[in-house]
């Protein structure tokens, strides 16, 4: 095709394309430069060698390709070939060097190029003026697809940049930079139009400036910053109003499922990508996939189990991305997409508001939106309150420079409050055993994050005087939770009182027996050493994983609804009742066949997968058994066998952590989901039990 008969839109789109390749490319080949210096790509400060050579020509030809596009001149299509081609050429040969960043950018260049040759995508059409169309609808209709594409490349430009610790930076940086800024005049337009018809992007928009625009102006690692920002926020509101998130939407309205599996799996996924990043690690070289991934994993799964040490293994970046993926696993996609399509002011279908109140579990019809939105703003609110009492007692009482007080006390109240049990020091908590302070606001944020946001919204409304009598889900949590509280400090303290708790004092050991019995259930901090442990208290300690938290909340486990249930049908059984009671309440045979369903399948794995460690590790059954649970249940203690992994176990643990933090939802939403039996077959009786 010429490109003279391309409509502008697409016109746009391939000069995007080849700009942005062309950019990517160069700063991988400087980052593989700079990374090794004794390759055929010369040194990084000597002009004429190949990697500075192909910089400077594929720039120049890329700039004059996109020039030629732009104007519809019928060699520029194939000027574009050409320079994708002299990527993939010199991407090939850096495979031998670095054949991660190698293999990315040929795969890149590939793709566009065999789009460009075969036109697999159908190009954007030509936009038609209107004076009905707003401007930002016509401007999208004619920018938006490059546009969508050069931020893109920015981020990833930007990411790289700043993800791998290069010694002669200010190449890669410049070009990064100056990409951006093309990409920011580009966009400015339909920014400008959006403050204008929101004014909460517009103080958004202040705020950024007001805090990144002063640190920008004097260091090119705080500009690529406040613009990788910038960019993002923008990507994010395009793509919310294309096609792909309409697709994902109707997606999610019919196979609810099947997309929570696919969104924290590309979440983790994504995560161990940048993990891997060599500005993540602490040695400032990278860490090897396997170990980024279960990081990445667990993180997202608001687990806990590490394979290496957190504090010693990562840098701030490190852990700031560990963090990022604690936070937006803990409140999960849906509801961050929701509370964001709130606050753009927009609404769901009614099959949106149905399939959101599914994952919600939500009894009320049209109180999706309502809980949505207490979900992201009480989160917020705890967790910020949770890190200022963590800060204040890490500055006065541990003496922490300010700043490095609040980080670690951010980084620990959203870790405890999400249930994810990471936390930036090698012992854990066990340096703050005597500290009640330190312990409780823990133990309380992982109360809050574990009671389920249904309770905690309960309790707010009734606390305003909304309701006058809390309903029955949050009742039973509230009894179940307290139960397991007070048996779990019981038995810790009972089991453990001359053995890991022997060198405290008796305030203390009472201390930390409740936060012990706080955290087995689906945190993962421990204020202890596990080693001397009794093998009853591991017995009980697997029980109460096992368990786990409560429905609608960051924990993990089987739920205490779960358990209640169970205990409620085995009466009615015994008895002979046709209906299980539960505070004077009949529980219908679809939930106790939903709650036993769980347990069942729980077990199922939890014996799969112990049975799989033991066969494949030299390894102590109580061992297995407590790292098989833990994992499954999200909870992130261990007693000592996550070091003994080999690639096999990281891989086993790893999976688990997956299913247990997606299939208890997926496997409620399948089982929620009527389906219509036209055939009927003969009733019969066995004999069973």
């Amino acid at each position: 095709m010429k490109s003279a008969s391309l409509p502008r839109p697409a016109r746009r789109l391939q000069a995007a394309r080849v700009l942005g390749a062309t950019v990517l490319s160069a700063i991988g080949v400087r980052i593989v430069v700079d990374a090794n210096e004794g390759s055929f790509l010369g040194a990084p400060d000597q002009f004429l060698t190949l990697g500075s050579l192909y910089c400077v020509l594929a720039g120049l030809a890329a700039l004059l390709a996109a020039v030629g596009i732009l104007r519809g001149d019928r060699w520029a299509l194939t000027a574009e070939r050409l320079v994708l081609s002299l990527n993939i050429g010199m991407a090939v040969s850096m495979i031998a060097v670095d054949v991660a960043i190698a293999g990315v950018l040929v795969v890149w260049n590939l793709l566009l190029l065999g789009d460009s040759v075969f036109a697999v995508t159908e190009h954007p059409r030509r936009a038609r003026r209107s004076r009905e169309r707003e401007v930002g609808e016509l401007w999208q209709q004619r920018y938006g697809a490059a546009a969508q594409h050069s931020l893109l490349v920015s981020l990833l430009g930007g990411l790289a940049v700043l993800g791998y610790p290069i010694r002669d930076a200010f190449v890669p940086g410049a070009l990064a930079l100056a990409f951006a800024l093309a990409t920011t005049a580009l966009t400015a337009p339909f920014v400008v139009q959006l403050v204008h018809r929101r004014r909460r992007y517009g103080i958004a928009l202040a705020l950024l400036l007001l805090f990144w625009l002063p640190g920008a102006l004097t260091s090119l690692t705080v500009a690529l910053v406040l613009l990788w920002i910038l960019h993002a926020s923008v990507l994010l509101v395009l793509l919310a109003g294309g096609p792909v998130f309409r697709d994902l939407l109707q997606s999610f309205y019919q196979r609810p499922a099947l997309l929570i599996l696919a969104t924290f799996g590309l979440l983790a996924c994504a995560g161990a990508l940048v993990l891997t990043f060599p500005a993540a690690s602490a040695t400032g070289s990278s860490l090897p996939f396997i170990d980024a991934l279960f990081t990445a994993m667990s993180a997202t799964c608001v687990t806990g189990l590490i394979v290496l040490d957190t504090p010693a293994a990562f840098s701030s970046f490190g852990h700031l991305v560990i963090l990022m993926l604690i936070q937006l696993g803990g409140l999960g996609i849906m509801v961050l997409s929701t509370f964001a399509a709130v606050l753009l002011g927009g609404r769901l279908a009614l099959r949106g508001e149905q399939a959101l109140e599914e994952v919600l579990d939500l009894a009320s019809p049209g109180s999706a939106y309502e809980l949505t939105r207490f979900i992201v703003l009480s989160t917020l609110a705890i967790e910020a309150l949770g890190a200022a009492a963590l800060a204040l007692s890490f500055y006065y009482e541990y003496g922490l420079a300010p700043l490095d007080a609040v980080w670690r006390g951010s980084f620990h109240a959203i870790s405890a409050f999400c249930n994810a049990g990471f936390s930036l020091w090698s012992d854990s908590l066990i340096q703050f055993q005597s500290d009640p302070w330190v312990l409780s606001v823990h133990a309380g944020l992982i109360i809050l994050g574990g009671l389920g946001f249904p309770v905690l919204a309960a309790l707010w409304w009734r606390a305003r005087g909304d309701e006058r009598r809390l309903p029955l889900q949050a009742r039973l949590v509230l009894m179940m939770s307290l139960g397991l509280l007070v048996a779990g400090t019981m038995l810790y303290a009972l089991a453990e009182w001359d053995a890991s708790l022997a060198a405290l004092s008796t305030p203390d050991k009472l201390l930390n027996a409740t936060f012990q019995s706080v955290t087995l259930r689906t945190a993962g901090f421990n204020s202890v050493d596990y080693a001397p442990l009794e093998r009853s208290t591991i017995l009980m300690m697997i029980v109460f994983m096992f368990i786990g938290a409560s429905p609608g909340s960051t924990g993990g486990g089987i739920k205490t609804t779960t358990l209640a249930v169970v205990l409620a049908a085995i009466p009615a059984l015994a008895r002979n009742q046709a209906r299980a009671l539960l505070l004077r309440r009949t529980i219908p045979h679809d939930i106790v066949y939903r709650a036993a369903t769980i347990m069942t399948i729980a077990t199922l794995v939890a014996v799969v997968v112990g049975f799989a460690l033991l066969a494949s590790h030299d390894m102590a059954f109580e061992k297995a058994a407590f790292e098989t649970v833990s994992a499954l249940a999200t909870v992130g203690l261990s007693i000592g066998a996550t070091a003994e992994l080999n690639a096999l176990g990281k891989w086993l643990i790893l999976v688990t952590m997956f299913i247990g933090r997606v299939g208890p939802v997926s496997l409620a939403l399948a089982l929620g989901t009527p389906r219509s039996i036209h055939v009927s077959f003969p009733e019969t009786k066995l004999m069973v039990g």
